[in-house]
């Protein structure tokens, strides 16, 4: 039996793949920011990474709260030269995802829900 890291690990390179270059790098991250797996590019620090998902997350349901808006799915950030998107992977843990810019958002969302759900049932 594969352990929870590596099926967690499992997850991210399904998601990757699946979704073909768009995707630059994903992670899993703990409700607290701390990175339980990182897939991300050499170039950019997973810690700090995680830790702003976490913060995003936290911000967003907040957000959500005082609009009565319901519960968040996902939070995502377009800027110049790509995107990053965050999301709920259970009750635990978040999925972050960096995709490159002109990503195909819609292949990228299913693909990135199914490995949120993955992660969250690995949790």
């Amino acid at each position: 039996m594969a352990s929870r890291q590596e099926q967690i690990a499992s997850a991210l390179e399904r998601l990757m793949n699946n979704a073909g270059t768009d995707v630059s790098g994903v992670a899993a991250v703990s409700m607290d920011g701390i990175v339980l797996v990182s897939k991300l590019s050499a170039d950019v620090n997973a810690d700090r990474v995680g830790a702003v998902a976490a913060t995003m997350m936290g911000v967003t349901r907040r957000v959500s709260g005082e609009l009565k808006i319901g519960v968040t799915e996902e939070t995502i950030i377009k800027a110049d030269n790509g995107l990053f998107m965050v999301l709920p992977a259970g009750d635990q843990s978040l999925l972050a995802v960096n995709l490159r810019q002109g990503a195909n958002l819609g292949l990228v969302r299913i693909e990135a829900r199914e490995a949120a759900k993955t992660i969250g049932t690995v949790l």
